[in-house]
């Protein structure tokens, strides 16, 4: 699987797959009918070095990929089939016509039970079986997806109406605003009759007062003068 994944990322040379154990000769994770003649298994690619400074992490795209490579790992079945002839030319460098020809051939001497009708079964077989389970997840997905989109239409509206309840309130305090302005404008009409009415009395009292404080004082000149 690790061939499979690896052509993955020939296109993007700052691209860092993630390491995974070197991979084992195809024969050894099969419990198939096994022949004299081995298979031809090619070296075991050299483990992943780690990231260089500046190289770039893999794309979503890519690691998504990664991910049903894996998946279409847990689907293999046992004894040899699409899924080993695919590796196989994949460990050659390439998944092309000549290398999985090649694949093909030798993993003959493997599995004798091998021909082209069970390499086009099994590819179409593990192809319905990846579509059946990215259809499931997509239906996942969409219920995710609607609940969230259920949540979104509701927190919508609970702030259109929080807005319109704050607006509704502004306008009471703007009304308010206006009124207490007004009555600060009118404030000194409202008080300046009584405080003009509390002056004159005022003054009319002093007036009144002195006019008596000045009898008084003729009457005492004219009782020392005039009386013995």
């Amino acid at each position: 699987m690790k061939s499979l994944k690896k052509l993955i990322f020939e296109d993007d040379p700052n691209a860092v797959p993630p390491s995974t154990p070197a991979p084992q000769p195809v024969a050894s994770q099969k419990q198939a009918p096994v022949t004299p003649a081995p298979a031809a298994v090619p070296p075991p690619l050299p483990t992943t070095p780690p990231p260089l400074p500046g190289q770039q992490p893999v794309s979503e795209a890519k690691q998504m990929k990664l991910k049903v490579l894996e998946m279409l790992e847990k689907l293999n079945e046992p004894g040899v089939d699409f899924f080993e002839v695919w590796n196989a030319a994949a460990e050659m460098g390439a998944v092309d016509g000549n290398n999985l020809k090649a694949a093909f051939t030798s993993l003959k001497y493997v599995d004798k039970s091998l021909d082209k009708q069970k390499l086009l079964q099994s590819g179409r077989h593990y192809a319905a079986e990846l579509k059946n389970i990215i259809d499931r997840e997509t239906t996942q997905k969409q219920q995710q997806k609607q609940a969230i989109e259920q949540e979104q239409v509701r927190e919508k509206a609970n702030l259109a109406n929080e807005i319109q309840e704050l607006e509704r309130k502004l306008n009471e305090l703007r009304q308010q605003l206006e009124i207490k302005q007004k009555n600060l404008r009118e404030i000194n009409s409202k008080y300046e009759p009584q405080l003009r009415d509390i002056d004159a009395k005022i003054a009319l009292g002093n007036n009144a007062v002195a006019e008596v404080v000045s009898d008084i004082q003729q009457a005492l000149q004219l009782i020392e003068s005039n009386l013995i």
